[in-house]
């Protein structure tokens, strides 16, 4: 018989081991984890408030659909047309990787897992981003990374948020290879304009 446990085991089992290449590839230094905020404009097109998301048109014609923090009081008044200011909080995780290990190719894994027990079905999924990325700058003093994707595009600046990541830093150098291993974007604040 199948019970939430197991399903949530079998997923979580999944997602590991999709994810073992990350790890298997060399001598994974250490992780760390960053998170940036940033804001934008953007016109909402859609509000599910039951799974708590909201579907943005920007400007340049681009869209996309975010989970809102159950932070963000005023999201129930959230309606179809409003134009808004929206915050965002971009946080990653990464496993850093020296010059001369070889890291695993970009990819998005998920794994889906359904049971059933007598009348009952229950199902969990899981997912996971992989993305290279190249370090830039590091300044342990004021706790950021800055860094690119090897594929072109700007170079973004991060901040280290955790106290084990904080104390890695020193140990970062440029032209190291960062393997982001996670990643989530979650509104933080939506103001009417």
């Amino acid at each position: 018989m199948f019970n939430r446990r197991f399903i949530f085991a079998a997923v979580a089992g999944a997602t590991l081991v999709a994810a073992a290449p990350v790890f298997a590839q060399g001598q994974a230094t250490v992780g760390i984890s960053t998170v940036t905020t940033y804001a934008a404009d953007a016109r909402i097109t859609a509000v599910d408030t039951a799974k708590r998301t909201v579907t943005l048109a920007y400007s340049n014609g681009a869209t996309g659909t975010r989970t809102v923090s159950p932070s963000v009081a005023n999201f129930a008044q959230a309606k179809v047309g409003d134009n808004v200011a929206v915050v965002f909080e971009d946080r990653l995780t990464f496993v850093l990787s020296g010059p001369n290990v070889k890291t695993p190719g970009d990819r998005d894994v998920s794994a889906t897992v359904v049971g059933q027990a007598g009348q009952t079905i229950a199902g969990a999924t899981a997912g996971q981003s992989v993305a290279n990325w190249w370090v830039t700058a590091v300044n342990p003093a004021a706790n950021t990374i800055s860094l690119v994707n090897p594929a072109g595009g700007e170079v973004k600046t991060f901040n280290v948020d955790t106290a084990a990541g904080r104390e890695q830093l020193p140990r970062v150098k440029v032209g190291d290879s960062l393997t982001m291993i996670n990643s989530s974007v979650a509104v933080i604040g939506i103001t009417p304009k």
